[in-house]
Protein backbone atom coordinates (compact mmCIF):
# COMPACT_ATOMS: atom_id res chain seq x y z
CA UNK A 1 0.00 0.00 0.00
CA UNK A 2 2.91 2.60 0.61
CA UNK A 3 3.27 2.66 -3.30
CA UNK A 4 -0.20 3.85 -3.98
CA UNK A 5 -0.37 7.51 -4.10
CA UNK A 6 -2.95 9.73 -2.23
CA UNK A 7 -5.36 9.89 -5.53
CA UNK A 8 -5.01 6.22 -5.59
CA UNK A 9 -5.89 5.55 -2.12
CA UNK A 10 -8.98 8.05 -2.28
CA UNK A 11 -10.38 5.66 -5.62
CA UNK A 12 -9.37 2.15 -3.66
CA UNK A 13 -11.78 3.51 -0.80
CA UNK A 14 -14.69 4.03 -2.88
CA UNK A 15 -14.35 3.01 -6.14
CA UNK A 16 -14.71 -1.25 -4.80
CA UNK A 17 -18.09 0.17 -2.79
CA UNK A 18 -19.70 1.24 -5.18
CA UNK A 19 -18.35 -1.04 -8.01
CA UNK A 20 -19.78 -3.72 -5.51
CA UNK A 21 -23.23 -1.70 -5.13
CA UNK A 22 -23.55 -1.18 -9.08
CA UNK A 23 -23.23 -4.67 -9.74
CA UNK A 24 -25.89 -5.96 -6.80
CA UNK A 25 -28.46 -4.04 -8.44
CA UNK A 26 -27.49 -5.06 -11.99
CA UNK A 27 -28.09 -8.43 -11.05
CA UNK A 28 -31.65 -7.24 -9.17
CA UNK A 29 -32.47 -6.95 -12.56
CA UNK A 30 -31.74 -10.06 -14.03
CA UNK A 31 -34.09 -13.20 -14.62
CA UNK A 32 -31.52 -16.17 -13.56
CA UNK A 33 -31.40 -19.87 -14.05
CA UNK A 34 -29.14 -22.85 -13.17
CA UNK A 35 -28.78 -25.93 -15.77
CA UNK A 36 -26.91 -29.29 -14.22
CA UNK A 37 -26.60 -28.12 -10.84
CA UNK A 38 -27.14 -32.13 -10.11
CA UNK A 39 -23.20 -32.77 -11.25
CA UNK A 40 -22.85 -30.87 -7.99
CA UNK A 41 -25.49 -32.27 -5.66
CA UNK A 42 -23.69 -34.93 -3.83
CA UNK A 43 -20.84 -33.23 -3.38
CA UNK A 44 -23.02 -30.15 -1.50
CA UNK A 45 -24.63 -32.97 0.18
CA UNK A 46 -21.24 -34.70 1.41
CA UNK A 47 -20.21 -30.87 2.43
CA UNK A 48 -16.77 -31.24 0.16
CA UNK A 49 -15.19 -28.25 -1.28
CA UNK A 50 -14.76 -27.81 -4.62
CA UNK A 51 -12.78 -25.92 -7.22
CA UNK A 52 -15.10 -24.03 -9.36
CA UNK A 53 -12.98 -22.88 -13.34
CA UNK A 54 -14.65 -20.06 -15.23
CA UNK A 55 -13.38 -17.96 -18.19
CA UNK A 56 -12.45 -14.61 -17.52
CA UNK A 57 -14.53 -13.21 -20.18
CA UNK A 58 -17.54 -14.37 -17.60
CA UNK A 59 -16.47 -13.08 -14.80
CA UNK A 60 -18.76 -10.16 -14.12
CA UNK A 61 -21.48 -12.21 -13.41
CA UNK A 62 -20.19 -15.23 -11.56
CA UNK A 63 -20.55 -13.93 -7.92
CA UNK A 64 -24.08 -14.85 -8.15
CA UNK A 65 -23.69 -18.05 -9.16
CA UNK A 66 -25.32 -20.51 -6.41
CA UNK A 67 -22.40 -20.76 -4.52
CA UNK A 68 -22.41 -24.21 -1.73
CA UNK A 69 -20.62 -21.86 0.89
CA UNK A 70 -17.45 -20.02 1.75
CA UNK A 71 -15.45 -19.24 -1.41
CA UNK A 72 -12.05 -17.83 -1.63
CA UNK A 73 -10.84 -16.34 -5.49
CA UNK A 74 -7.44 -16.11 -6.97
CA UNK A 75 -6.90 -12.45 -7.36
CA UNK A 76 -4.05 -11.39 -9.48
CA UNK A 77 -1.00 -9.24 -7.54
CA UNK A 78 -1.29 -6.92 -10.34
CA UNK A 79 -2.36 -2.95 -9.11
CA UNK A 80 -5.82 -3.32 -10.44
CA UNK A 81 -6.42 -6.78 -8.30
CA UNK A 82 -6.38 -4.39 -5.37
CA UNK A 83 -9.83 -3.44 -6.50
CA UNK A 84 -11.19 -6.23 -7.15
CA UNK A 85 -10.01 -7.92 -4.16
CA UNK A 86 -12.15 -5.56 -1.97
CA UNK A 87 -14.81 -4.85 -4.58
CA UNK A 88 -15.53 -9.51 -4.10
CA UNK A 89 -15.48 -8.75 -0.31
CA UNK A 90 -18.47 -6.98 -0.92
CA UNK A 91 -19.92 -9.49 -2.85
CA UNK A 92 -18.83 -11.99 0.22
CA UNK A 93 -16.21 -14.00 -1.12
CA UNK A 94 -12.54 -14.18 0.09
CA UNK A 95 -9.28 -13.17 -2.03
CA UNK A 96 -6.54 -14.57 -2.09
CA UNK A 97 -3.65 -13.01 -3.41
CA UNK A 98 -1.48 -14.47 -6.52
CA UNK A 99 -1.65 -15.72 -10.08
CA UNK A 100 -0.17 -18.44 -12.33
CA UNK A 101 2.02 -16.19 -13.40
CA UNK A 102 3.57 -13.22 -11.19
CA UNK A 103 2.96 -14.59 -7.66
CA UNK A 104 2.24 -18.28 -8.45
CA UNK A 105 3.54 -20.07 -5.99
CA UNK A 106 2.66 -17.47 -3.06
CA UNK A 107 -1.03 -18.03 -4.63
CA UNK A 108 -1.25 -21.28 -5.03
CA UNK A 109 -0.28 -22.05 -1.30
CA UNK A 110 -2.35 -19.41 -0.53
CA UNK A 111 -5.90 -21.72 -2.46
CA UNK A 112 -4.09 -24.87 -0.72
CA UNK A 113 -4.52 -23.73 2.62
CA UNK A 114 -7.93 -21.84 2.30
CA UNK A 115 -9.17 -25.48 0.85
CA UNK A 116 -7.87 -27.49 3.97
CA UNK A 117 -10.16 -24.85 6.46
CA UNK A 118 -12.98 -25.92 4.07
CA UNK A 119 -13.18 -23.09 1.94
CA UNK A 120 -14.50 -23.89 -1.76
CA UNK A 121 -12.37 -22.19 -4.72
CA UNK A 122 -12.89 -20.16 -7.39
CA UNK A 123 -10.02 -19.04 -10.21
CA UNK A 124 -10.06 -17.96 -14.06
CA UNK A 125 -7.50 -20.27 -15.41
CA UNK A 126 -7.03 -18.39 -18.76
CA UNK A 127 -6.37 -14.80 -16.68
CA UNK A 128 -5.56 -12.36 -15.89
CA UNK A 129 -3.97 -11.84 -18.80
CA UNK A 130 -4.73 -14.82 -20.96
CA UNK A 131 -4.60 -16.46 -24.30
CA UNK A 132 -8.18 -16.04 -24.24
CA UNK A 133 -10.38 -19.65 -23.18
CA UNK A 134 -6.67 -21.34 -23.18
CA UNK A 135 -6.37 -22.94 -19.76
CA UNK A 136 -3.02 -22.85 -17.52
CA UNK A 137 -1.36 -25.49 -15.45
CA UNK A 138 -1.82 -23.96 -12.38
CA UNK A 139 -5.86 -25.08 -12.10
CA UNK A 140 -4.26 -28.89 -12.36
CA UNK A 141 -1.80 -28.18 -10.29
CA UNK A 142 -4.21 -26.73 -7.07
CA UNK A 143 -6.49 -30.05 -7.94
CA UNK A 144 -3.77 -32.02 -8.27
CA UNK A 145 -2.40 -30.55 -4.80
CA UNK A 146 -6.03 -30.38 -2.76
CA UNK A 147 -7.51 -33.55 -4.60
CA UNK A 148 -10.45 -31.66 -5.01
CA UNK A 149 -12.49 -32.00 -8.44
CA UNK A 150 -12.80 -28.50 -11.15
CA UNK A 151 -16.05 -28.28 -11.71
CA UNK A 152 -15.91 -26.24 -15.06
CA UNK A 153 -18.57 -22.98 -14.88
CA UNK A 154 -20.27 -20.54 -16.73
CA UNK A 155 -23.28 -18.38 -17.97
CA UNK A 156 -24.83 -17.16 -20.53
CA UNK A 157 -26.85 -13.82 -21.01
CA UNK A 158 -29.80 -12.71 -23.70
CA UNK A 159 -28.59 -9.32 -24.25
CA UNK A 160 -24.72 -8.34 -23.45
CA UNK A 161 -21.80 -5.87 -24.53
CA UNK A 162 -18.07 -7.23 -24.88
CA UNK A 163 -15.62 -5.52 -24.68
CA UNK A 164 -12.97 -4.59 -27.00
CA UNK A 165 -9.83 -6.31 -24.72
CA UNK A 166 -8.32 -9.34 -24.85
CA UNK A 167 -10.78 -12.22 -23.83
CA UNK A 168 -13.90 -9.47 -25.08
CA UNK A 169 -15.21 -9.32 -21.78
CA UNK A 170 -18.88 -9.55 -21.28
CA UNK A 171 -21.30 -7.24 -19.50
CA UNK A 172 -24.87 -8.54 -19.26
CA UNK A 173 -27.07 -5.24 -19.51
CA UNK A 174 -29.89 -4.63 -17.17
CA UNK A 175 -33.32 -6.80 -17.39
CA UNK A 176 -32.02 -9.70 -19.37
CA UNK A 177 -32.12 -13.06 -18.75
CA UNK A 178 -29.09 -15.48 -17.74
CA UNK A 179 -28.31 -19.34 -17.19
CA UNK A 180 -25.58 -20.93 -15.39
CA UNK A 181 -24.31 -24.09 -16.49
CA UNK A 182 -22.09 -26.67 -14.21
CA UNK A 183 -20.15 -28.73 -16.31
CA UNK A 184 -18.91 -32.34 -15.99
CA UNK A 185 -16.07 -32.29 -12.79
CA UNK A 186 -12.33 -32.76 -13.55
CA UNK A 187 -10.41 -35.17 -11.17
CA UNK A 188 -6.33 -34.86 -11.05
CA UNK A 189 -4.74 -37.75 -9.42
CA UNK A 190 -2.44 -36.92 -6.65
CA UNK A 191 0.52 -39.38 -8.64
CA UNK A 192 -0.10 -37.47 -11.68
CA UNK A 193 3.06 -36.96 -13.91
CA UNK A 194 2.89 -34.02 -16.29
CA UNK A 195 1.94 -36.08 -19.10
CA UNK A 196 -1.17 -37.17 -17.81
CA UNK A 197 -1.22 -33.37 -16.12
CA UNK A 198 -1.47 -31.99 -19.47
CA UNK A 199 -4.06 -34.51 -20.59
CA UNK A 200 -6.27 -33.44 -17.46
CA UNK A 201 -5.72 -29.30 -18.50
CA UNK A 202 -6.45 -30.16 -22.11
CA UNK A 203 -9.82 -32.15 -20.94
CA UNK A 204 -10.87 -28.86 -18.61
CA UNK A 205 -10.11 -26.57 -21.12
CA UNK A 206 -12.94 -28.65 -23.55
CA UNK A 207 -15.14 -28.96 -21.25
CA UNK A 208 -15.18 -25.22 -20.65
CA UNK A 209 -15.64 -24.21 -24.02
CA UNK A 210 -18.17 -26.64 -24.83
CA UNK A 211 -20.63 -25.26 -21.85
CA UNK A 212 -19.61 -21.59 -22.92
CA UNK A 213 -20.58 -22.41 -26.57
CA UNK A 214 -23.72 -24.31 -24.81
CA UNK A 215 -24.40 -21.33 -22.50
CA UNK A 216 -24.33 -18.74 -25.56
CA UNK A 217 -26.59 -21.09 -27.99
CA UNK A 218 -29.49 -21.10 -25.17
CA UNK A 219 -29.76 -17.77 -26.61
CA UNK A 220 -29.64 -17.80 -30.02
CA UNK A 221 -32.24 -20.15 -30.38
CA UNK A 222 -34.14 -18.87 -27.81
CA UNK A 223 -33.53 -14.89 -28.44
Amino acid sequence: MDKWIWKDKILLAIVPFFGSLALRFLSLTIRKKTMYGERFQKFRDQGQPIIGAFWHQRLLMMPFFPRPGKTGMLISQHRDGEFIARAIKFLGIDSVRGSTTRGGLSGLRGMVRYYREGGNLAITPDGPQGPKHVVQMGVIELARLTASPIFPLTYGASRKRALNNWDHFIIPTPFCRIVYLWGEPVWVPRDSKREEMEEKRLLLQDRLRQITEEADRIFRRNP
